[in-house]
Order: structure tokens, then sequence, then C-alpha cells
């Protein structure tokens, strides 16, 4: 299925059970409202503790009147106040929402007199439900107004209705056609999705050399997931020829900007030396990344790190973790200078690890570090250090100096959570004892 467009929505949009037409007011008064069960022992609550008003329980209009014709003196006296109070909590919330009734209306209006942008708009709350009711077909109308405008994010949703049959008859063709006018116009969302329909020969004629010419211009505008489809077409020859050590660049410039799948592969390229050096400790690195992103194959993943840790030292292990705690992606504003050209030619931007492969032993830096040792009552459970996933349980990890949150996971068992203090040259031992729900 294809990724749904996403913009940013109208400042009153919210979920379904927010809509003003929702009595939302019924439920915020319930949660604000007690009973009076004896109004005489709330008189003398007002009289012995000189409570203000405000400060007083609410209770719904039946229980007052059921118990007005008992109510002392000062009930009486402070009934109007009360009911003054409560009136003003029951229209607070109306009052607000009808503010984001006139902000749908003001879109609306602004849809109908033509505005492209607000037509778009109008399309995506329907398609979201943010006007109540999710209203598929309305939702296609209100995009396919703004794409016969030229706006090119409507002609990418457009083809996107066509792809998915949402509110139209599906059709790939129809799908085609429209994410070809939004990627001529530069949309990169566009020019992705046409590359992999090239690649799949869904709507298109299958063809690798096409699938790449619009994979580079994505590529070209940094989009992340382009770059990694180059890299994968370098590998298998598809629509160019194969090359290995190019795929390489793409692929890594892709898993630097995060890109699970591109992490993934690297991986996969260390443990295996195919292009790169083989280097274990590398691989635990991009293996940890790319599973710490829960990414769709990051059981699989997780697999690969558990046969990786059979290969190395522990304190190979404990390099390879702090790797990936350090590893931060490159932004999409630094994509010029990371960017690979396409070209062979180019210089290569492998880049030689900061430290020895496997088969030497890691020299552990000097810095304030202590060691932490994380066991579990359940054995292979996931790992994470200040949020991010190191390793399988049992699992000796090297950490700097201060506090940090560790965290032990398993399906099937609550989250185990610490905050450990850190010392230099400390060696602690943490064992997390996992619970049934």
């Amino acid at each position: 299925m294809f990724a749904r467009y996403h913009t940013r929505p109208a400042k009153w949009s919210g979920s379904r059970d927010s809509h003003p037409d929702r009595p939302l007011h019924l439920a915020i008064l319930a949660q604000r409202t007690t009973t009076i069960a004896n109004p005489r022992q709330m008189g003398n609550a007002l009289s012995m503790n000189k409570k203000t008003f405000a400060e007083l329980p609410f209770a719904p209009a039946s229980v007052f009147m059921a118990h007005l014709l008992n109510a002392d003196r000062m009930i009486n006296r402070i009934i109007p106040m009360v009911l003054a109070l409560w009136l003003g909590s029951m229209l607070q919330v109306p009052g607000q929402q009808s503010e984001q009734e006139k902000a749908l209306a003001q879109i609306k209006a602004n849809a109908e007199k033509g505005d492209p942008e607000a037509q778009l708009e109008m399309g995506l709350i329907y398609a979201g439900g943010a006007s109540g009711t999710r209203d598929a077909v309305k939702a296609a109308k209100w995009h396919r107004k703004a794409a016969d405008q030229g706006l090119a994010r409507a002609q990418y949703q457009v083809g996107l209705d066509y792809a998915n049959g949402e509110g139209v008859k599906i059709s790939q063709t129809e799908a085609i056609k429209w994410f070809r006018r939004a990627a001529d116009q530069g949309l990169v969302e566009a020019q992705y999705e046409l590359g992999v329909c090239c690649l799949s020969g869904r709507g298109i004629r299958e063809s690798g050399t096409a699938a790449v010419d619009w994979f580079r211009k994505a590529a070209g505008q940094g989009f992340a997931n382009a770059e990694y489809q180059i890299g994968k077409c370098y590998f298998e020859g598809t629509g160019i020829a194969k090359n290995i050590e190019e795929g390489i660049k793409w692929i890594r410039s892709a898993a630097e900007k995060g890109v699970a799948v591109a992490q993934d592969k690297l991986g996969d390229c260390y443990q295996k030396g195919e292009g790169v050096p083989k280097d274990y400790v590398e691989a635990y690195k991009w293996f940890a990344l790319a599973a710490a992103q829960d990414d769709a194959h990051s059981l699989d993943i997780k697999v690969s790190l558990a046969r990786l840790e059979s290969y190395l030292t522990k304190d190979q292990i404990v390099e390879a973790q702090r790797l990936a705690r350090e590893f931060k992606p490159v932004q999409t504003s630094d994509r010029t200078a990371s960017l690979p050209s396409g070209s062979p030619s180019q210089p290569s931007s492998l880049a030689k690890p900061t430290h020895p492969v496997v088969n030497a032993p890691v020299a552990l830096e000097s810095v304030k570090a202590g060691y932490v040792t994380v066991k579990a009552n359940d054995e292979h459970c996931e790992v994470f250090v200040d949020g991010a996933f190191v390793g399988n349980s049992p699992a000796k990890l090297k950490l700097p100096e201060g506090l940090h949150v560790v965290e032990v996971k398993k399906s099937g068992f609550k989250d185990y959570r610490r905050e450990l203090k850190v010392l230099t040259g400390s060696d602690l031992t943490l064992a997390a004892e996992l619970e049934k729900p």
C-alpha cells in the first residue's frame, strides 16, 4: 500500500471524539461533579471551613432540585451562585467548539471560492475524519478540485486515492498519471513513488532504468529512501551496471540519515565483508541502530545481533554499543556534502573504521566510564540505555560516568526500568526481574 501524504493539519482539528458536534461538556461535567448527599452538611462545611464557592463540589441540576425543599437558609443563599458557576462550566467548552466550527467553515468557504490549498485541506479533513465523519468520496472530490488547478501535493494525493481505491475506483494507470504530473513539478514523494512503480511494473511498464532515473531525481532533493533504492539497484544490477562499491556509497548515505532498511543492509555488508572489510563491530552497530527503530524486520535484525555476539568479545560488544549510542543521523540540510554523485569515478566515501577489526582486541577509550552488567530472569531480553537499543541480555555495557536509564523489555512482560549512577571504574550488576502484566 502507498503511504498517505501528510500535511500540517488545521489548528483546530483533533480526534473524532473531540469534534465540535460531540457534547464534550457532559463528559467534562461528569468528571468535575459529585452528588450532594446532604445539603445541610455542605452548609456546615461552608461555615466551618470558610471555603470559597469555587472550591465547592458541583452537582447535577437534578440533585440540586431534589434537595432544595430541605435546604437551610445558607444553602438557599448559595444555590444561585453555585448554579451560575455550574452553568458557566457548561458553556465554556461549547464556546471553544464554536471557534473550531468557525475555523472549519472558513476553510470550506475558501475552498468553495477556489483556493486550491483550502480544497486540499478539506480533502485531508474528510479523509482523516476530522470533520466528524470520515468520508473518502468527499475527500477524493476535494483532492481532485485542487489537483485540477495544478497543485502538486493534491495531484500526488489523487494518485494515492486511485492507487488505494480511496473514494474512487482503484486504477493504477490513473494513479501513475497523477503521480507523473506531481513529479514533473518536482514533488519528491511523487518522484520516489514513480521509481517504485517502475521497479514493480505497477500501472506502468517495468523498467529498472526509468526507476533509477526517478530515484536519482528524488535523491537529488535529499530523499534518503531514494538513496537506498539506488544503492540496491547498484547491488543487483537493476537498471544500471552492477557496482558493489558504488552501491555501498549510496546505502551508507541513506543509513547515515537514519533509514532503517539501509542500516540493516550496511550491517549485513560488514558482517559478510561485501564491498567493505569484514568488521563485526561495525556490523553490530548498524544492526543495533536498525533494530532500535522498530522496523518491520526488527525481529530478524535482532537475530543477527544475537548471532554476532557469539563472534565478539565482551569489550567489542561494549564498543559496538557505544558507537550505536553516539550515532547521530545526518540532517537533510547536510545532504549536499554527503550525497553520492552516482558516478563510479567519484572518490569512494568509504571510511576506514576507527577501531580494529574483530580479530584484534579493541582498545578501550581512556574516558571516565564504568561497567554495568545487565541480567534478567528471562533470557534474551532487549536492553535499552537512555532510549537506545544496545543488545540482548545478558549484556555488559561500558557507560560514561553519570546518570543513565536502563530498560529491559520482552514481549509478554512488563517493561523494567531503572536509573543508575555510573562512576569511573565502577562495575555494577543489574538484575532485572520481569513481571507478567
